[in-house]
């Protein structure tokens, strides 16, 4: 049964055909794009070097490729945004929405906040290749920002304009560094529903910040060649968040205070948020001994003078009523977990950009 042949509503529409659409390379100007590795000066869409990614991990060598965090800005008086995406290095998930995986979403800037505005949704039945288009409400010239998927990369991507429309650089975003986030595949964004219910792509929007993602399905277990790539990058906030990825407590004991030393050598002054992982079980001893293990390395820097360094117990990201319905699966969160995180390491994130 297809269901689009009985639900319009649910039909999704792969090629286009829409008079006086125009294509250009989202590499060209005045598309700006965010969260990726020197996308225009290599002409690759990736989180991070080929070469390093490789000398950290086989899993972080393929998972690098792919676009979660990954942002394009601009502005367009276009009554519609068209993509047309070639993907490659999909992952598919029983309990993530293609939408989330292989998708990207639109908001519209009106004044005061970003507003979804549409998803472009991938055909079930060819979701590495696909046209979709998303009409903007508003007449007129438009702030835009697009998410890009989540766990698949990008080896053509294009945006599609009225050929009579204008285009321009899109607004900015506030004149600080990054926000820095390594972690695990809830870090990258499994399983939201799509780009922009991702945590530290909620943030961003909240508080109008560049971020950069790295995240890794499995693959974030604090080695010391990603220590080293850490501590060279740039960044407003280091968001440190890969208990869930370390095999156990042992070897999160034996690599986060290292992590840590090494980031703080080379960023002396940057705020460092450590979460441990949401899904806690208070009831398993080896649940709290990695919480524990996060939490000592908080204490050892607050006690040698660093006063720059912040700790979010995972237990609470998901606090309130229906905590037990945030994610999808008893480990990774849906939108209701993801919204969830966001605001408890946003409010973290908002203080340590007041510093």
């Amino acid at each position: 049964m297809k269901i689009g042949e009985i639900d319009r509503n649910l039909a999704v529409q792969s090629k286009l055909e829409i008079s006086g659409l125009k294509y250009r390379s989202a590499l060209e100007e005045p598309f700006e794009i965010y969260g990726l590795y020197r996308p225009k000066e290599t002409g690759q869409y990736r989180r991070m070097p080929a070469d390093v990614a490789e000398r950290v991990s086989e899993g972080v060598a393929g998972l690098g490729s792919h676009t979660a965090g990954g942002r394009i800005r601009f502005r367009t008086d276009s009554p519609y945004v068209a993509v047309k995406a070639k993907l490659t290095g999909q992952c598919f998930m029983s309990h993530m929405p293609l939408t989330g995986s292989h998708g990207l979403d639109l908001y519209v800037y009106d004044g005061t906040a970003d507003i979804f505005q549409g998803t472009f949704v991938p055909p079930f039945d060819s979701p590495e290749d696909y046209e979709s288009v998303v009409y903007v409400r508003k007449r007129g010239m438009n702030e835009i920002t697009i998410h890009l998927p989540l766990y698949s990369g990008i080896s053509e991507l294009y945006i599609g304009l009225d050929e009579h429309a204008e285009a321009g650089h899109g607004r900015r975003y506030c004149p600080v560094e990054p926000v820095l986030y390594y972690g695990s595949s809830i870090t990258q964004g499994g399983c939201a529903s799509r780009p922009g219910n991702h945590y530290p792509a909620a943030i961003a929007r909240a508080h109008n910040v560049d971020f950069l993602c790295l995240g890794f399905s499995g693959g974030a277990k604090g080695e010391a060649e990603m220590a080293d790539y850490l501590a060279g990058l740039p960044a407003s906030v280091f968001v440190c968040d890969y208990d869930h990825n370390a095999p156990d407590a042992e070897h999160l004991e034996g690599t986060h205070a290292a992590l840590y030393r090494r980031y703080r050598k080379s960023n002396p002054q940057t705020p460092i948020v450590f979460v441990s992982k949401p899904d806690i079980r208070p009831d398993d001893s080896g649940d709290v001994r990695r919480r524990d293990v996060v939490y000592q390395t908080y204490i050892e820097a607050l006690r040698g003078g660093d006063e720059r360094v912040y700790f979010l117990d995972g237990f609470h990201l998901f606090a309130g009523d229906r905590r037990y319905d945030c994610t999808v699966d008893g480990c990774h969160p849906n939108d209701a977990g993801f919204f969830r995180m966001a605001e408890a390491i946003g409010e973290l994130v908002r203080h340590c950009l007041a510093l």
